[in-house]
């Protein structure tokens, strides 16, 4: 449990610190310089706050502990996390697309080298928190929910350096537009996976990244089962699996001796925490005495 604490912990902390500072600095030049793409960038910065506080609030709250309402703990809040910070990446690059094609202006800003400068800042701080979050994204969904937020935020960042660039070089400030419809339609796209990834586990569905021929493997290794049924697999938060299924045995079986093993092999899987395994009884068959 500590270790999954220690992600919630100082990366949330350094990326909204240096972001909030980010947003401001941004906002004021992005009105300064008239540019399109330096103030949609700082408004989607400001979402990747919101999506950061979200990710940084799940994941506290799925550590409390479990109740006899919440008999499974609050460890389905990191999944919400996951859910609504694709929700919000998803939402800010539609806003940016509106925002670009209703501000499209041939003329555009005239700082295009400055405007640059400013977002090249901006690539520094977003790649740098995506970087504080890449390792435990590979294990965590909702961590991994921060990381997409801040390499998207990144990438952004790089599109204005690009349309900075380029529009001090050609003067023509429809690049300001353009580069922020394809860099969003870019993140839209890297982020969809994100949404059907964490919308599947909120209906119950068998996680990404378990292989459920996996659990099959292990029951067939028992010669006492000889039939299984009413498999069911499923997330509990971002880094728990709970399954539950019905297995018939040999009459001559210890029941107590199979149903300890199964399930001591069970958990050996990465990320099965919770089995229920349920012995159907044989039927007792008559004798006629007649």
């Amino acid at each position: 449990m500590n270790k999954y604490k220690e992600r919630y912990g100082m990366p949330f902390k350094v990326g909204i610190g240096l972001n909030l500072i980010y947003i401001i600095f941004e906002l004021l030049f992005g009105i300064l310089f008239s540019s399109v793409a330096l103030m949609t960038d700082a408004m989607h910065n400001l979402s990747d706050v919101f999506g950061l506080i979200v990710s940084w609030l799940a994941g506290i709250i799925s550590f409390k502990e479990k109740t006899p309402k919440m008999t499974y703990g609050y460890k389905q809040a990191t999944v919400l996390g996951a859910f609504a910070n694709a929700t919000f990446v998803l939402a800010a690059m539609v806003w940016i697309i509106i925002e670009a094609i209703i501000n499209f202006n041939p003329q555009g800003s005239k700082q295009g080298l400055s405007v640059a400068g400013i977002a090249l800042i901006g690539v520094v701080i977003n790649f740098t928190t995506a970087f504080l979050f890449q390792k435990d994204s590979q294990e965590d969904l909702n961590i991994k929910g921060a990381f997409i937020h801040m390499a998207a935020d990144g990438m952004i960042s790089l599109g204005v350096v690009f349309s900075g660039l380029l529009i001090s070089i050609t003067g023509w400030g429809g690049i300001d537009s353009l580069t922020s419809i394809l860099v969003a339609i870019i993140v839209i796209y890297s982020s969809w996976g994100l949404l059907r990834q964490s919308l599947s586990l909120l209906m119950a569905a068998v996680p990404e990244d378990m292989d459920i021929d996996q659990i099959i493997k292990v029951v067939k290794s028992f010669n006492e089962i000889t039939d299984y049924h009413d498999l069911h697999v499923w997330g509990i938060g971002t880094n728990d699996v709970a399954m539950s299924i019905h297995i018939s045995l040999e009459k001559q079986s210890d029941y107590a001796d199979v149903l300890g093993r199964l399930t001591s092999n069970l958990k050996e899987i990465d990320k099965v925490t919770h089995t229920v395994v349920q012995v159907d009884c044989p039927q007792v068959e008559n004798e006629n005495d007649f």
